[in-house]
């Protein structure tokens, strides 16, 4: 493993950690009646982790592609 990919994953779970207290501080909101962010924690919550998840593959699938590996077999 190259060392920019242990430096990317640390980046890929800070990043799924900050959208994981932001869902996680959205459904306490919602538990408490306090509608006033609610939407916005829970939609920037989902948006993190969906484009940290969307660019990690995407990087992965395409740093094999070029250099012409196939995980697959």
């Amino acid at each position: 493993m190259k060392p920019s990919w242990k430096i990317r994953r640390r980046y890929i779970f800070a990043a799924f950690t900050l959208g994981g207290l932001m869902l996680i501080s959205g459904s306490i909101a919602v538990l408490l009646n306090n509608d006033s962010a609610t939407s916005d924690l829970i939609t920037g919550g989902v948006a993190l982790v969906t484009l940290v998840l969307t660019s990690y593959i995407f990087g992965a699938v395409w740093e094999d592609k070029t250099r012409g590996q196939n995980s697959d077999g």
